[in-house]
């Protein structure tokens, strides 16, 4: 990755990051199973803001690694 510009940032954050709404889109499942699941590490923020308190918290999630959960997710409940 050789990002010159912040277009070709944003280009990039298009395509590679997701907020939490679109994420447990892809994992389909509830949000409090998906905050169950950051909060045990399973999946981890590739960001997070600090800065504010409660909801005013950003966390972004790399779309790889949300989508090999999701694949991962989706072999358990074959399973069942």
């Amino acid at each position: 990755m050789n990002i010159t510009n912040p277009t070709e940032l944003k280009a990039w954050i298009s395509e590679n990051l997701l907020t939490k709404r679109e994420a447990i889109k892809i994992t389909q499942q509830s949000p409090e199973t998906f905050q169950q699941s950051v909060r045990t590490g399973v999946i981890r923020p590739f960001y997070e803001s600090k800065e504010g308190k409660g909801p005013a918290i950003v966390r972004l999630y790399l779309k790889s690694e949300v989508e090999a959960y999701a694949k991962q997710l989706a072999v358990l409940r074959k399973k069942r």
